[in-house]
């Protein structure tokens, strides 16, 4: 498919901004609409078009508590974010007359063997050790939630607080919010290097030329660590491709998130249903191939057996930005002033867009962030290295 570039690329070269941002997906658009909501003057550079990378390629799921695998500051960030998305949406309709199409009718992770049944019921346990919203349900129970499920599930972990979001709309959303509070949005606009004054990173030098700024925030994804080598900064961030492919199915067989060990089936108020997703570390090439659609449309249809009628819609591929720990990076840099990371969410970006966002304009801004980000600082990996 060709792409399009839509006509808010500007000709004009910036010469000065308080925020300059690397990266036009999710986690870029919040931190721009979040910078500019404090006022802040902010450009927003995108090599190809805004949501092009992995944030057009996800289910856009708020799962924050069938991602944790433990309590600590990981799950700790993802509920935090999950809380923060809620006024999000109201406030980003309101502002700007687009919908995100936020759905909270929770997540169903189905058990189809002792294994998983096992998993689950242990995940159940440490999170009603911590007050968290979860309830146990056996096979009668699960059915009688969600009666399209596979029929012969054992027992099922329902998280009622979880949700779902439509990526690209909420990324639409962000950036004309954005835009409204004066951002400018430079997309077909590639990054060729910094600006660095000793140990200070003062702009980015573009194609379209060099913007000066007060902070410069990397937040590429995937292809963060091709821009952070030339700075000297080791980020251990890589590709993860996910491959992920939608049906039509009016009226959707499911209302939650269905989640299982193979495969996370999402109904969308489109009239989509939206089936994810393959991982495969390392790999560069994002088209969707014959095996992932194949192994995707198996797992779907033995966890719902109706998806075998529905029409297929298409499938498409993203590149994840994987860390070695699977948590994010955020905040600044020792030795270089003037940098702060914001990449390797992984498969939770557009979950974690929204403490991102917040996060990250407060510290481009002098303020203090409303979360604890030691756990995700880059320092961790320079500490593990010379141990």
């Amino acid at each position: 498919m060709t792409k399009r570039y839509p006509s808010r690329v500007l000709p004009e070269v910036l010469s000065s901004v308080d925020v300059a941002i690397i990266g036009g997906g999710v986690i870029g658009c919040s931190i721009a609409y979040h910078a500019t909501r404090r006022g802040a003057r902010v450009a927003l550079l995108e090599a190809e078009y805004v949501g092009s990378g992995a944030s057009g390629a996800t289910a856009g799921m708020l799962v924050a508590q069938a991602e944790a695998h433990e309590p600590g500051p990981f799950l700790d960030l993802l509920l935090l974010s999950r809380e923060l998305h809620k006024p999000l949406g109201e406030e980003l309709h309101e502002l700007t007359g687009l919908d995100p199409e936020y759905v909270w009718s929770g997540t169903l992770q189905v058990a189809t063997d002792t294994e998983s049944r096992d998993i689950y019921s242990a995940k159940y346990s440490w999170q009603k050790e911590h007050d968290l919203p979860a309830q146990w349900l056996d096979a009668d129970e699960a059915r009688k939630l969600e009666p399209k499920i596979f029929p012969e599930s054992i027992a099922a972990l329902y998280l009622s607080e979880d949700g779902q979001v439509n990526p690209p709309r909420l990324v639409r959303a962000l950036m004309f919010g954005a835009t409204l509070g004066g951002a400018k949005i430079m997309e077909a606009t590639r990054v060729s290097g910094f600006v660095v004054e000793g140990h200070r990173v003062t702009g980015v030098k573009t194609t379209q030329g060099t913007i000066s700024a007060g902070t410069v925030v990397l937040a590429g994804g995937a292809l963060s660590a091709l821009l952070s080598d030339e700075l000297g900064i080791d980020l251990p961030v890589y590709p993860v491709k996910g491959e992920i492919l939608a049906v039509y199915a009016r009226p959707a067989p499911i209302r939650a998130n269905i989640y299982n060990s193979h495969c996370y089936i999402v109904p969308k108020r489109d009239g989509r249903v939206i089936i994810g997703a393959t991982e495969e570390p390392g790999v560069y090439d994002r088209h969707p191939t014959l095996g992932g659609v194949a192994s995707l449309s198996r797992a779907a249809v033995e966890l719902i057996p109706s998806l075998s009628h529905a029409p297929f819609a298409s499938a498409w591929g993203g590149l994840r930005p994987g860390t070695p720990d699977g948590r994010p990076i955020l905040g600044p840099v020792e030795g270089r002033e003037g940098l702060l990371i914001a990449t390797g969410h992984y498969r939770n970006g557009v979950l974690l867009s929204a403490v991102t966002g917040e996060i990250i304009a407060a510290l481009a801004l002098g303020e203090p962030p409303l979360a604890d980000i030691s756990p995700f600082l880059h320092q961790r990996f320079v500490r593990n290295t010379a141990q």
